[in-house]
């Protein structure tokens, strides 16, 4: 709604307002300065029916739609260098000046980065979202799968920094050499699938790191009549030790699914703006970011949280301390991998916390690769 402010000044000032009523103005608001002078608010509609004949009427400010249109009329100069001004820095603050892809391989960095400038990853382009260059980070994990095990395209102001890590593939080189497919770790064998090469162990077999499974040597009636590159894989029973510490007191953050998306002022370590959670976990997602200096207008996920803080039983903490230890080994297994068995080997209380050893039985792949003169198989 439209409204105005107005001074009126004149005698018998109760006259003019009688006169107003009268009329079916209405007064939103008034305020007496003395006998013969009011301050008024009034819809704006309704200020040409008002008689300025005998009282004296001046506009204070005018409120709402009216008032902005005034602001923009009065100040359309520095409004209009203020937009420029924000549109300079929008293009200054979100383009790419540089790419940086940090590893030394030569022939790898330059594959990748000719991969890069194909989806826009290059200098002197306009910055792309997270969600883009999530997705093309996953796009060129899928199209180069045999040469990169991991990959991250980071903004970090104006320029990329690319990390990545190169697929080995059990160490072997696209070469002539022979290799014999070995154990990489003390194990008991579970499962052989040769691709090439002789089988020399069995399952249930016992073996060493480095002992050889398959042979690069192809024999006959036990002499050897060739060689030929042995390839395959290996699945052995391995065994794990994981000591875990988890203390009675308990504390927990844990997301309630509540969000809200909020944007703020950061100016140096402060952010100014709306708090809609009291415990919350934030991320920042920057529209505007000087280089100079560390302010700038900042997008921020809010995901509210609950604190959960209570001391445990030895009970319900030994269960939370085996499910941590677990968990530390499952994340060191592929989808082919599994854990066998688990056995508690020390349980025991430290302090303010409980200390578990745990030793884990563990089907993985052992593959490993070894060149041929590195061993000696005639055995």
């Amino acid at each position: 709604m439209n409204t105005l402010i107005l001074n009126v000044k004149g005698k018998n000032i109760d006259n003019f307002i009688h006169k107003l009523y009268s009329k079916k103005i209405d007064i939103l608001k008034i305020k007496y300065i003395n006998r013969n002078e009011i301050i008024i608010e009034i819809k704006y509609d309704d200020y040409k029916l008002i008689d300025n004949v005998l009282y004296e009427t001046k506009v204070i400010k005018y409120k709402g739609i009216k008032r902005i249109k005034e602001i923009i009329s009065n100040k359309k100069y520095f409004l209009i260098s203020l937009l420029i001004g924000i549109i300079i820095l929008l293009i200054l603050t979100n383009t790419i000046y540089k790419v940086d892809i940090i590893y030394s391989g030569t022939k790898l960095r330059n594959t990748l980065k000719e991969e890069l400038k194909k989806y826009g990853i290059k200098e002197y382009t306009f910055a792309k979202k997270f969600d883009e260059l999530d997705s093309i980070k996953n796009q060129i994990l899928i199209d180069y799968k045999d040469t990169l095990e991991w990959l991250m395209i980071e903004r970090v102001g104006t320029k990329y920094i690319i990390r990545l890590e190169p697929r080995k593939i059990n160490n072997i080189k696209e070469n002539d050499e022979i290799y014999n497919v070995v154990s990489k770790k003390d194990a008991i064998i579970k499962k052989i699938e040769a691709s090439s090469g002789e089988i020399i162990r069995n399952v249930n077999d016992y073996v060493k790191k480095g002992d050889i499974i398959i042979s690069n040597n192809i024999t006959l009636n036990d002499n050897i009549k060739s060689h030929i590159s042995a390839s395959g894989k290996i699945y052995g029973e391995t065994w794990y030790k994981v000591s875990i510490e988890y203390p009675l007191n308990y504390y927990e953050e844990k997301e309630t699914g509540n969000k809200k998306v909020t944007y703020n002022i950061k100016i140096f370590d402060r952010y100014i703006g709306l708090n809609p959670y009291k415990n919350k976990k934030i991320e920042n997602q920057f529209i505007l970011k000087s280089d100079l200096f560390d302010i700038g207008i900042n997008k921020q996920i809010q995901k509210e949280i609950e604190i959960i803080n209570y001391k445990l039983s030895y009970e319900k903490a030994l269960e939370y301390a085996k499910k941590e230890s677990r968990k530390k080994i499952q994340e060191r297994l592929n989808e082919e991998e599994y854990i066998i068995d688990e056995k508690d080997l020390k349980c025991e209380l430290k302090d303010s916390k409980i200390v578990v050893d745990m030793f884990y039985t563990v089907y993985e792949d052992i593959t490993g690769y070894v060149k041929e003169v590195e061993y000696d198989i005639s055995r």
